[in-house]
């Protein structure tokens, strides 16, 4: 049995109970993708020349879309917090259940989701007025697995990541990310299908939530400096401020830290309140990404050379065009043109 299916078969199956959403303001587009179209909610006024942070929100095992946001409830905080949030689904395996292909234990296999998805963001950047520096992604079990899929393979797009029940690799040595990721770790101590501690089945083990922020830590190269930062109160059925919050954020390098949200008492789905929605997407757009590095030739700036810098190139052949001079000679010409053929493709991608 390939393990991502068998530790999918016990993150399955858990059942949440889904409240009525009271009414708020946000506008539904389309996304279209190779699955078919994506619901993106964005603000219901954008102020002209304003980029907006991007959300990513993915559902559990077994789970889908609806469900999901109808538990993270994430479209009550669009217009208020100024953000966009696209909410796609996994495939669905043999059984007819939906998944994310994650990490080497969760949840499926032989999709390559980590590709569409960032696909999914690239077409949302093309379209929509999105702020490069604040792209996150988020999820609860399968889907936080594959949030963290996402900062391991696309830390050029990808500013921070809030895993709810899911964890990381087991081995450090399985992810590695070109740059520093900003990283949330919510976990119930309580969780009896992916376990707050370490665990293990047979030869299949699963960081605990320590393990995970602290791996996340050393990728971004912080002080091994552990500070407990208060409690919150997420959870309507459990006592007082029942999270305690840990940070791991000192001297690390430029967009990366790590933060852990211990729900005492939190199963795997926990009864959130409504602080809890607030408060996330309150700590994945403070967490942007560190300085970019420049880059001359994106005359568009999407951060990508290509055909539309090629284009605005050309459009100003021999003229005086101070804003495309690539080479500073005064004209747009041959030089400009190796200029830009030379940074051609990603801005962000590792020299």
């Amino acid at each position: 049995m390939h393990l991502n299916f068998f530790v999918g078969s016990l993150i399955g199956g858990v059942a949440l109970g889904h409240a009525t959403l009271p009414a708020v303001a946000f506008d539904t587009l389309q996304v279209p993708t190779s699955r078919g179209n994506v619901p993106l909610y964005v603000p219901s006024t954008i102020e002209p020349g304003t980029s907006l942070p991007l959300v990513v929100s993915l559902h559990g095992y077994t789970g889908n879309g609806t469900e999901h946001e109808n538990y993270f409830n994430l479209r009550s905080q669009v217009d208020g917090q100024q953000f966009m949030l696209c909410v796609p689904e996994g495939t669905q395996n043999f059984s007819g259940d939906r998944f994310w292909n994650a990490t080497d234990v969760c949840c499926g296999f032989g999709v390559d989701d980590s590709g569409y998805l960032r696909g999914l963001i690239e077409t949302i950047i093309a379209e929509q007025p999105v702020d490069l520096d604040s792209i996150h992604v988020t999820g609860h079990s399968n889907g936080g697995f594959m949030s963290y899929r996402m900062a391991c393979d696309h830390a050029d797009l990808v500013a921070s990541v809030a895993s709810l029940a899911g964890a990381t690799y087991y081995y450090p040595s399985s992810c590695t990310p070109d740059q520093p990721v900003h990283v949330l770790q919510v976990h119930g101590t309580q969780d009896d299908v992916v376990q707050y501690g370490d665990s293990c089945f047979g030869f299949i083990c699963i960081p605990g939530a320590l393990r995970t922020v602290r791996t996340w830590a050393d990728y971004g190269q912080c002080a091994d400096l552990e500070q407990p930062a208060g409690t919150l109160d997420l959870v309507g059925n459990l006592a007082g401020a029942e999270t305690d919050v840990l940070r791991i954020d000192q001297d690390c390098e430029t967009g990366g830290s790590a933060e852990l949200w211990t729900i005492n008492g939190g199963n795997h789905g926990p009864s959130f309140n409504g602080n809890f929605r607030r408060e996330l997407v309150a700590w994945l757009l403070e967490h942007r990404r560190g300085e970019r590095p420049p880059c001359p030739a994106d005359l568009d700036g999407n951060r990508l050379v290509d055909g539309g810098d090629l284009s605005l190139l050309i459009s100003s052949w021999d003229e005086a065009n101070a804003a495309l001079d690539l080479d500073g000679d005064g004209s747009i010409g041959g030089g400009d043109l190796a200029e830009l053929l030379a940074d051609w493709g990603s801005c962000d991608e590792p020299g």
